[in-house]
C-alpha cells in the first residue's frame, strides 16, 4: 500500500493556503527525486512555484510549496492530493509531471536528487 505525507490546510475553505510540513516530516525522509516547477509567484513575478519530489521507494511524495507563490503552491498541492484521492500513485504523479509538455503556466526543470526532504525543503524556500 502506498503511503503519503499529509496535506494540512490553514482552514476548510477551498481557498485555504497549505501549511508548511512540520520539521518531523522533514526530518523524517531521506533521499529524494525532485522536480523544481516554476511559474507565476504571489507578487507577479516569474519564478520557482514549489518542487514535486519523490522517496526513492517510488513510494511517498508530495509537492514542497515556496513561501513567495503559496497561492499557486497551493493549488499544485491541492491538484495533487485529488489526484491520489482518484487512485493516482505518487510515482505515476511524478511522472505525469516529468513527461509533461508544459507551455505557458508552469516549467519543469529536469529531475534532480537531494540528500533529504529538509535540504529539499531548504533549497526551495531559498529560490
Amino acid at each position: 500500500m502506498t503511503s503519503t505525507h499529509a496535506f494540512a490546510f490553514s482552514s476548510a475553505s477551498a481557498f485555504a493556503i497549505a501549511d508548511r510540513p512540520g520539521s518531523i516530516a522533514l526530518e523524517h525522509e531521506g533521499r529524494v527525486r525532485f522536480l523544481l516547477v516554476s511559474g507565476k509567484q504571489d507578487d507577479g513575478s516569474w519564478g520557482v512555484v514549489g518542487s514535486l519530489w519523490m522517496s526513492d521507494d517510488a513510494e511517498r511524495g508530495g509537492f514542497l510549496v515556496n513561501p513567495w507563490a503559496l497561492w499557486v503552491g497551493s493549488e499544485i498541492v491541492r491538484g495533487y492530493r485529488s489526484a491520489l484521492a482518484r487512485g493516482w500513485s505518487p510515482e505515476r504523479i511524478f511522472e505525469y509531471w516529468r513527461t509533461e509538455v508544459w507551455r505557458g503556466s508552469y516549467s519543469v526543470d529536469d529531475e534532480q536528487t537531494a540528500g533529504s526532504i529538509g535540504l529539499l525543503s531548504e533549497l526551495v524556500n531559498a529560490l
